[in-house]
């Protein structure tokens, strides 16, 4: 008999692809019994695992109290061997299934006590500091209980290294069967301009208004692409009125199968994020995708960024509008350093940032929990 496996999350997308595409593909097809409770509109089954609906009011304050005891009492009629969860908000959740003698996976996806630094609207700078030393001390003492964390990088691994024996860091590299098998979107209205893309959450601190700017002063020979979500209405509103707006195509939030297309059709990959805490250290895993497709990629001038990617593309100030359209001129102007390094980075990619590494370590640690 198949052993069972649940993931749960309360507030990433159905269509995620580290959770949906990648975790849960990969461990399905390893031959595991796999559902997925995530905010959806109705129950079905996608590559093999079965997605189980929440309610799709995801006001923050909905989503803590309500929406968590849902998933909960969805998690325990599915009666799985092995739950892992995505959110800190569900710690609680995975807390109560350890209690009736299940094995809980907690799943770290971000530094969330360096988040906490970066959000306003929990207040002054004072507060926020208080909130995230408090948060950082509640999630380390509250993962003992679990049987193993996932970590996405190994900065994250670290923090937990005092209180629990059991950490594996998947790393979220992008998936190379999916990839190849994409053939580049053709846009009519395109043709002859020169692509830069840009997928992921679209904010502010994540370089959206530079971006648009920086397209501006081209004229119509350089378009950008953005595929994802938005932050707000607000932020979409105001960029919609930026000067470089019109340079601009907004292909709305795409599913992985989708997404592949555009990036494929593009030249130059961008990762500008604002020097935040949380940022500074992190991984950008756009990067890889775009990396996979063969493009350069313009990226943050972080020292950590530098010894991960090395000489994938350019560093830049994200903030510095000037040095972020002379690199582009740059790469418009030089097609044989953006084939050449294209294909450089794809070898990279292969050897050191593809998913099939990952999913080996998460389908060992599925193992591991499921035969103690």
């Amino acid at each position: 008999m198949k052993k069972k496996v649940c993931h749960i999350s309360t507030a990433h997308p159905e269509n995620d692809g580290r959770i949906l595409f990648k975790q849960c593909s990969s461990i399905s097809k390893a031959g595991y019994e796999v559902s997925l409770i995530v905010t959806a509109d109705k129950e079905k089954i996608i590559n093999g695992v079965k997605i189980i609906p929440l309610s799709k009011n995801n006001n923050r304050i909905y989503r803590m109290f309500y929406k968590t005891r849902e998933a909960y009492n969805k998690a325990v009629d599915v009666d799985a061997d092995i739950y892992h969860f995505h959110d800190p908000e569900l710690i609680p959740l995975g807390k109560k299934l350890k209690k009736i003698g299940k094995k809980v996976i907690y799943d770290v996806h971000e530094d969330m006590p360096k988040q906490i630094l970066s959000k306003k609207y929990l207040g002054s700078m004072k507060i926020r500091k208080l909130i995230s030393k408090a948060f950082n001390k509640y999630e380390k003492n509250n993962s003992k209980g679990f049987d193993s964390i996932v970590t996405t990088q190994d900065e994250f691994k670290e923090k937990f290294l005092d209180y629990h024996n059991n950490i594996v860091v998947v790393k979220n590299f992008a998936m190379k069967d999916i990839i190849d098998e994409t053939v580049p979107i053709i846009i009519n209205e395109a043709k002859g301009k020169f692509i830069i893309i840009y997928i992921g959450s679209i904010t502010k601190i994540r370089g959206i208004k530079e971006m648009i700017n920086s397209t501006e002063s081209f004229k119509g020979k350089v378009e950008l692409w953005v595929i994802g979500g938005w932050e707000t209405e607000e932020l979409f509103k105001e960029c919609t009125q930026l000067a470089g707006y019109k340079y601009t195509r907004y292909f709305g939030k795409l599913p992985i199968s989708e997404l592949y297309k555009y990036v494929k059709a593009a030249d130059l990959g961008m990762s500008i994020l604002h020097p935040t805490p949380n940022y500074k250290e992190a991984i950008p895993t756009k990067v890889f995708e775009y990396m996979a497709c063969e493009l350069p990629v313009i990226l943050s001038d972080f020292p950590f960024w530098a010894r991960l990617f090395g000489d994938i593309g350019t560093y830049v100030n994200p903030l510095d509008l000037d040095e972020i359209i002379r690199t582009i001129e740059y790469y418009r102007t030089n097609k044989e350093i953006i084939n050449a390094k294209g294909k450089e980075n794809r070898r990279v990619f292969e050897n050191k940032f593809c998913w099939d590494t990952e999913e080996a370590k998460l389908i060992k640690l599925y193992d591991s929990i499921s035969k103690n």
